[in-house]
């Protein structure tokens, strides 16, 4: 007995009409389906006419049709009502629509008539957060590093940075003794800020640098503690401000307590009593701050820094802002993979097993819409595009032809999976008696399954679940190698190389293993497919306070990245 899967509906986001006859006029359109109308109209009659459908129409019989109601002006004097009636099968619009400029669209013309018909596809999730929020807001104010010198400044500037279009910075200067007038432009500029309607021109977070005293110096200026004191007047609660300690140096020569690079616990308490203390004081509260030591521990700082202020903006401001934040910020890798399973949790990671997300999708589709999303939370200089290039897919995709036998694990390495990483990117790069194989194929073809509609199997599953912590995987090892190459080929097949040598097979053989139990329980409240992948990726993961460490082990490399190592 033969069983026929329910086909797909069509999804229908928005119709265009043109008129090429310049003697009539479009004045409404009904899109009938079924026993249901759906009615568009445009208040002038025009040659053109469209609707966007938010949420989008269902189509889920065979056939439809749409009516449009025309005005035609016969010799300039009479105006004539004309009705056009056409008729579409949803098999058409499915095998007919192409791609254009994103867009998955069905184009058809009848007459002196073209009606487009946009289907809708699976979309990035990270776009609708980006459209809402493009760029993360900061507010400076003080001196961010105790040798960096201000000349004038504008606070209504907005500063970009040249490789980070996810960054905008407005430098309120410093409220320098006694001078009112630059606390009332900052309070003027923050107020504003709060008034505007969207997200994207909101401020999302302040850092008031304030230097660390030196001895019988006062931690506070006057204009300071106007503005700390304001702040609930000014702020509410909308704004998170991080108190950044700066000239931790000055300080240190003073007390000459640092030793090592560490900070002793005689100096955190001394800096608690002269610094913390009063500032929460003046505040009458607890404030964020983090201190800014001394060069060589820089990195580490600006990650704390990062950290305190995108989990303030998560809790003051708005997710889309925090994850705009996480996003921009190129210092700490936790907060990229913290990112990464909240957006994925949001849509395309969820409801895996039963495959609810994906019903009529190619396997293809559906990974791009997944790959699309992780790319854009890393934020990598790639110049080329080359990890959003069908190049990079299909070599994820290569590794997915036999998901359903478990790897041989006899041989893969059990150290901590960034000191795997590290040791297989030397080991790669190292010379040898023999050339490493950096062209594994004779040429990078897309499997035929991922060109086969979605279905919900165990095989699907595991393809899905492999193909996210596989691309997750190597995105952390391009954070290694990322402040060293630009994104490039040879830099990208390095990574792989590297993700292949160190845990591939033991991170295959731990989703593929719990693949049939996740099955089962598909149809329990928890989402069980979605857990394991986080599990798998927590697990597999490099932790933010061991990366500039584990950098370190490879910038001595000196095997040049030459260009043989090419994507075929």
């Amino acid at each position: 007995m033969s069983h026929h899967r329910p086909k797909p509906p069509l999804c229908i986001s928005s119709i265009g009409i043109t008129i090429h006859d310049p003697k009539r006029r479009v004045e409404f359109a009904e899109l009938k389906i079924g026993g249901h109308t759906r009615g568009f109209h445009s208040s002038v009659a025009g040659l053109t006419l469209s609707a966007t459908f938010d949420p989008v129409v269902e189509v889920i019989v065979d056939q439809f049709s749409l009516s449009v109601h025309c005005r035609h002006n016969i010799m300039g004097l009479i105006s004539q009502k004309k009705l056009v009636d056409l008729s579409f099968t949803r098999d058409k619009i499915l095998h007919r629509s192409v791609n254009r400029d994103g867009k998955r669209e069905f184009h058809e013309t009848q007459g002196k008539m073209t009606i487009v018909i946009e289907i809708w596809q699976l979309r990035s999730t990270v776009d609708a957060i980006v459209r809402a929020c493009p760029r993360f807001r900061l507010l400076v104010l003080g001196q961010f590093i105790s040798k960096h010198m201000r000349g004038d400044v504008d606070i209504n500037k907005q500063l970009f940075t040249t490789d980070n279009s996810k960054f905008v910075l407005h430098d309120g200067g410093g409220f320098e003794s006694g001078d009112g007038n630059s606390v009332s432009i900052v309070k003027d500029f923050i107020a504003r800020r709060l008034e505007m309607p969207d997200l994207e021109d909101k401020l999302h977070a302040i850092w008031l640098c304030i230097p660390i005293p030196r001895i019988k110096e006062c931690l506070l200026e006057s204009g300071v503690q106007d503005f700390l004191r304001s702040r609930k007047q000014v702020l509410g609660r909308d704004i998170p401000i991080v108190v950044v300690l700066t000239q931790f140096d000055l300080y240190d020569a003073q007390h000459n307590a640092m030793e090592a690079g560490q900070i002793l616990e005689d100096t955190k308490k001394t800096l608690r009593q002269s610094c913390v203390e009063p500032l929460e004081a003046a505040v009458d509260s607890e404030i964020p701050h983090v201190v800014v030591f001394a060069e060589d521990a820089i990195e580490d700082t600006v990650q704390q820094l990062v950290d305190v202020t995108t989990t303030n903006v998560d809790k003051y401001v708005a997710g889309e802002a925090a994850l705009v934040a996480m996003m921009a910020q190129q210092v700490d890798i936790g907060l990229k993979i913290k990112a990464s399973i909240v957006i994925g949790k949001k849509r395309h990671w969820k409801c895996l097993a039963a495959g609810t997300n994906f019903t009529g999708y190619t396997m293809w589709e559906c990974l791009s819409a997944i790959h699309a999303d992780i790319i854009d939370i890393w934020n990598f200089d790639d110049p080329h595009q080359d990890l959003l290039g069908p190049e990079f897919k299909q070599l994820l995709l290569r590794g997915l032809d036999n998901v359903n036998q478990l790897p041989d694990t006899t041989n893969a390495s059990d150290l901590d999976f960034g000191l795997a990483v590290v040791s297989a990117i030397v080991d790669i790069l190292t010379p040898h008696d023999f050339a490493p194989s950096v062209s594994a194929t004779t040429g990078v073809v897309t499997p035929a399954w991922a060109h086969e509609i979605y279905r919900p199997t165990n095989m699907t599953l595991s393809r899905i679940m492999t193909y996210i912590v596989d691309l997750t995987c190597t995105m952390q090892i391009l954070f290694l190698l990322a402040p060293k190459w630009s994104i490039s080929c040879p830099v990208i097949k390095l990574a792989m190389m590297a993700y292949d040598a160190a845990s591939k097979n033991h991170v295959h053989a731990a989703i593929q293993s719990s693949v049939p139990s996740v099955v089962s329980d598909a149809r329990l409240e928890r989402d069980h497919a979605l857990n394991r992948i986080i599990e798998v990726i927590e697990q597999y993961s490099i932790k933010a306070s061991k990366a500039q460490d584990l950098r370190a082990k490879i910038i001595d490399v000196q095997r040049r990245l030459d260009d043989e190592w090419v994507w075929v």
